[in-house]
């Protein structure tokens, strides 16, 4: 602790007393401008809050339900007609059979009376559901011969459908009332081949109550399900009788009405308030929420209030005790530099005109300073451990670790990061690790290098050798071992690796990189002797991923490989699923002579798409250099976006399962949210990044998710990691079942002018400051800002966002709009914004 010593008396000989507890001296403060900040900011942020969760208990929620009920009501309308029509269906069936049979065959011949009602009692027998069943032989002229009435039958409907069924008519099923209960009778022409005397009506009556049985047949406590048939009034008016219902009926603007194929009916379906209420759920959980987010926003305004001040005491204390001396002095506040150098410059300028006794450090004398002693105590320590300069802390990125492996992450360094994982692994329970690497150059190197630091660190290992990065994501499922490392360098360079790390069946992120780095520097790793195994996964991928998918129509695909570590795995799986294969560059070669492994650049995708048109193929996929990603082009070699195949696999995913949510990254169109919340899905915009999309889609049991740069993530049929292979498959599955081509299924989307990701070289150390400073300087006064990741700002006709790459030294950019004019109006709005922050930074769009 330092402490300063008042030496000066007043005239008396008395200590002078100090001015800190003194008076003012004409230097107060009446209030605390602080604490109004922050009050107001608490208060306008409490305000946002309210309108947000107003607007989602009031509007959104109520607006997904009635369009989630509306979804489900029309499934069981349909579900249910579909039944009904197979069951008259089968009933007619049943009949013409029953007719055919020789005691029916020698009765319709003779037009015995006697043999005619014996035939039909004994065919009542087959027909336990059916009130009556009469067989009516059809006269030389062609029609049911009646004598001595309607030879019992029941009305007038009954006459008219064996009459018109006689004439070779076709006629539907006739409901009618009769002694106070509703019937049905359907009528069905027997013929005798070549023998026209011998043909005969077989006409079947059965009392509704079998129908309200059959209408049971799904869950009754759903709703009520109606069979309506209409018919004319008098009045000349269509109106519509129900023949027959079960269940119990909710709100009725939920109705949804279904036509049943082969009769004049339809199913009405209504939910039932019980249903209604279920999918409406709870307002409860929103307003839990609300009170957690303004609970969350207190203690963060308080934990501002507390810090700040005292942050700002500290360093008023360092200024005070630095100001007489002329060393390096720290602050905490920038806004306090200014002062700092200004009561510096006052304190050595009283020293100099000799008000005071000698400083050793300075040899001047020593001022006189009014100081509190107690509160003069410095605090030196370091947050974080000592990097040294030969250390690459850069190759430690958002969530992997990348780098040169000539002169970065070479085989010294990985040994030490393979025991940093080891040991990592081992705390939490992780015995076994898998391990596997891509096609480069460098890999065996460096995957040898990390399987002896983890058996140094006392991990057992199973090497599944040279494998997309997919693969050994499928691995942590299929054998027993959740955790494993990939060392691949992805699209990178072929000069650049990496190691992609997963613990516990969970992708290591920001936090998990840095504890690695810590770990490696430090140097405290565990010490054992594991052992190592040898498995082949790749079958057990292709088999898993054929018995999933199912290519109704065989297609026909070029497969880009890249000389990439999908090169013997793609076109296998493909041809698996049944489709004609044309490979392309499907040999691995660590030098990519073809051209570089990243899908995200489409200059890459001139050899795939001249392939596509030449061999006339239904469209065509590419894979980066560890397969994780997927790039496609269609049969007229147009490439389709990411966030546009994103949309095709969304309508496939959430129209199976409304309600689901679907998670795409800040660099995706904003006519896929449009899209999802059209079908009844819940759109999340998150972060960039493989890791941070897999985190969200946990967080959220979200069923499916992408990135613009090609990262597809199915949760469902799925495990939820990225695979670049299982989106190729799923695509041609939805193509070949639905029968169109991905041309005519892009062409239904809303069109827009955009670009591709655009990369801004930039120096890696310093993108992520050079970003922070775009944000806080940017001012656009007509759109909406979102600082999620970098700073994308949606105007009225369309969006651009700037951000930091976390995989290449680039700040990466895109925009979107209505119209090519209003594109470039986006694009310039950025330009001035960029080059307020960085004068000197080269623009690229």
């Amino acid at each position: 602790m330092l402490k300063l010593i008042k030496k000066n008396k007043d005239k008396g000989g008395k200590e002078a007393r100090s001015r800190t507890t003194g008076k003012s001296q004409g230097i107060s403060s009446p209030g605390n401008a602080l604490y109004k900040t922050i009050a107001a900011a608490l208060g306008g942020l409490a305000l946002v809050l309210l309108i947000v969760f107003a607007y989602l208990m009031l509007l959104r929620e109520p607006g997904l339900t009635s369009k989630q009920t509306e979804l489900i009501a029309n499934a069981y309308a349909h579900q249910q007609a579909t039944n009904v029509h197979r069951t008259i269906d089968l009933l007619r069936s049943r009949m013409v059979k029953a007719a055919s049979t020789p005691l029916a065959q020698t009765a319709i011949t003779n037009q015995n009376p006697e043999q005619l009602k014996a035939a039909e009692d004994a065919l009542m027998a087959y027909f336990p559901d059916v009130l009556s069943l009469r067989l009516l032989p059809v006269g030389e002229m062609g029609t049911a011969a009646f004598e001595g009435g309607n030879q019992g039958l029941r009305n007038h409907i009954e006459v008219d459908l064996v009459g018109r069924t006689s004439n070779r008519e076709a006629t539907l099923p006739e409901a009618y009332q009769s002694d106070g209960a509703w019937l049905t009778s359907l009528a069905q022409l027997v013929e005798k081949p070549g023998v026209d005397s011998h043909n005969a009506v077989i006409l079947a009556t059965l009392p509704n109550t079998s129908i309200n049985t059959l209408l049971e047949s799904l869950d009754r406590n759903a709703g009520e399900f109606a069979v309506e048939q209409a018919y004319i009034s008098p009045s000349g008016v269509e109106k519509t009788n129900v023949i027959a219902s079960t269940g119990s009926a909710g709100d009725k603007k939920y109705t949804r009405r279904a036509d049943i194929p082969g009769t004049a009916w339809r199913i009405a379906f209504t939910p039932s308030d019980k249903m209604i209420s279920e999918l409406s759920g709870s307002s409860g959980g929103i307003l839990v929420l609300f009170a957690l987010c303004l609970v969350a926003a207190i203690g963060a305004f308080a934990l501002i209030a507390i810090r700040v001040p005292r942050t700002i005491g500290n360093d008023v204390n360092r200024m005070i005790a630095a100001a007489d001396r002329k060393s390096e002095l720290i602050l905490d506040t920038p806004e306090l530099v200014p002062a700092a150098r200004q009561l510096r410059r006052a304190t050595l300028r009283a020293i100099r005109t000799g008000n005071g006794v000698a400083d050793p450090q300075t040899d001047q004398p020593e001022a006189e300073l009014d100081l509190d002693a107690d509160s003069l105590e410095l605090d030196l320590s370091l947050d974080t451990p000592d990097i040294p300069d030969s250390f690459p802390a850069h190759i430690f990125r958002a969530y992997d670790i990348r780098g040169d492996a000539r002169s970065e992450l070479t085989e010294e360094l990985v040994s030490q990061i393979g025991r940093a994982i080891g040991t990592m692994a081992g705390e939490l329970g992780e015995q076994s690790l898998l391990v596997g690497c891509d096609g480069r150059n460098s890999s065996p190197a460096l995957k040898a290098a990390l399987i002896r630091a983890l058996m140094e660190s006392g991990r057992d290992v199973i090497d599944i050798g040279l494998v997309p990065t997919p693969v050994l994501y499928f691995a942590t499922h299929h054998l027993d071992c959740r955790s494993g490392i990939m060392v691949t360098g992805s699209h990178n360079p072929k000069t650049d690796n990496g190691l992609k790390v997963v613990l516990n069946r969970q992708t290591i992120a920001a936090g998990g990189i840095e504890e690695i780095r810590d770990r490696t520097l430090e140097g405290d790793f565990s010490h054992g002797s594991g052992r190592m195994i040898k498995e082949d996964v790749i079958p057990a991928y292709v088999e898993e991923i054929a018995n999933d998918v199912a290519v109704s129509v065989p297609l026909k695909i070029v497969v880009d490989a890249g000389n990439g570590a999908t090169s013997d795995i793609a076109p296998e799986l493909m041809a698996e699923l049944g489709c004609e294969v044309v490979p392309l560059y499907c040999e691995v070669d660590g030098n990519f002579p073809h051209h570089a492994p990243d899908t995200s650049n489409e200059d890459n995708l001139t050899d795939l798409i001249a392939a596509v048109q030449r061999e006339e193929a239904d469209f065509g996929v590419a894979f980066d250099g560890d397969g994780d990603r997927l790039a496609v082009v269609t049969s007229s070699g147009r490439i389709v976006r990411s966030d546009v195949l994103l949309m095709i696999f969304a309508e496939d995913v959430v129209s199976r399962n409304p309600g689901a949510d679907v998670v795409f990254d800040v660099k995706c169109s904003r006519n896929l949210t449009k899209l999802i919340t059209q079908h009844g899905g819940r759109p999340v915009l998150w972060k960039t990044g493989h890791a941070f999309m897999k985190e969200k889609m946990a967080e959220t049991g979200a069923l499916l998710g992408g990135e613009f740069s090609g990262h597809m993530f199915f949760g469902e049929r799925w495990f939820g990691f990225d695979d670049g292979m299982y989106a190729a498959s799923r695509l041609a599955e939805i193509l070949g079942t639905h029968g169109e081509t991905l041309d005519q299924v892009i062409d239904r989307f809303p069109a827009t002018v955009n670009t591709p990701e655009i990369l801004i070289p930039v120096d890696d150390r310093g993108k992520h400051a050079l970003v922070e400073r775009i944000v806080a300087g940017a001012d656009f006064n007509e759109g909406r800002v979102n600082t999620m990741d970098g700073l994308r700002v949606d105007f009225a006709e369309g969006w651009g966002l700037v951000r930091a790459s976390n995989t290449t030294a680039a700040l990466t950019a895109r925009f979107e709009a209505d119209s090519t004019e209003s594109l470039e109006n986006i694009k310039n709005e950025f330009r001035e914004q960029i080059s307020l922050a960085a004068p000197s930074l080269e623009v690229n769009f």
